[in-house]
């Protein structure tokens, strides 16, 4: 080993935890994998069911925001959106290489919270052709709130797999109304019941070598329903509307409102504003 990340702590919520580091958000829902992929005229990739899909974005101090916080999209911005999402703060290192010492290590060394993973939906269609969602997570950054709950605080099955209701409001119009149980999903092969539980993507991790670091930062991916490119319209070859768009992007002024039993209210209000041009 070359050198030593530094490892600062930091208060949170109230909690002396290693400041969070990087997002390695995943993409566990099915529903959301699913209907995202159909606005594209393609399916859920075999490959999906084993193989775990995620990017990874810094997480520097101006790029996360708590609730009741504005959050500011720049105007070059034209199709602004929100991912509903669980967030788990790692704090502790470990090399995990099976589902029950992870399910272990969960119990004992992470946190929970709603995480609202902001996205530029027009600058991720471009991100996407080149190395994936980059710039399009990072203009903006992330939401997180509006406390760390342990575990143990949550309903949690033999799996990891929480029962949490999870609801989205958009200026008080309910857009979602889900559980994060919907993890669940039957593989396509084997017909065997499983989910991308953090448990299940430690593991995974774990068996390609890569260790959890303290202050790792995990999104579960978001919940189906829980963003508008579900729902935006759909275009044939030659750019002709099929479907028209269920609900707008976001605009000035929009009060975007998660919550999640057992760990509160997530809420920002979106600003959408000039910025000075880069010559």
């Amino acid at each position: 080993m070359l050198y030593k990340n530094s490892e600062n702590t930091i208060e949170l919520f109230g909690v002396k935890v290693p400041e969070p580091r990087v997002l390695l958000d995943f993409l566990g829902f099915e529903t959301h994998i699913r209907q995202i992929r159909a606005k594209r005229g393609v399916a859920v990739s075999p490959v999906w069911y084993d193989h775990a899909a995620y990017y990874v974005v810094d997480m520097p101090a101006d790029k996360v925001f708590a609730s009741g916080e504005e959050v500011t999209f720049p105007a070059v911005v034209k199709a602004p959106d929100y991912e509903f999402e669980i967030g788990c703060l790692a704090t502790k290192g470990a090399l995990l290489t099976s589902e029950a010492e992870a399910l272990q290590f969960i119990k004992d060394h992470c946190y929970f919270t709603i995480l609202n993973d902001w996205s530029a939906r027009d600058i991720q269609k471009k991100d996407m052709e080149g190395l994936g969602p980059t710039n399009s997570k990072f203009v903006v950054g992330k939401s997180i709130g509006p406390k760390l709950v342990k575990a143990s605080e949550l309903k949690m099955d033999e799996n990891g797999v929480f029962d949490m209701e999870m609801i989205l409001t958009i200026n008080g119009e309910e857009r979602t109304r889900s559980n994060y149980q919907s993890l669940y999903h039957t593989h396509p092969t084997t017909g065997e019941k499983k989910a991308w539980s953090f448990a299940r993507i430690f593991a995974w991790l774990g068996s390609q070598n890569i260790a959890i670091q303290p202050g790792y930062f995990f999104g579960s991916g978001t919940v189906g329903n829980g963003c508008i490119a579900e729902f935006m319209a759909t275009y044939d070859a030659n750019g002709v509307e099929l479907t028209p768009a269920v609900y707008p992007w976001l605009k000035d002024g929009d009060v975007v409102r998660m919550e999640v039993s057992g760990i509160g209210v997530l809420e920002n209000k979106v600003r959408i504003k000039e910025l000075a041009q880069v010559k």
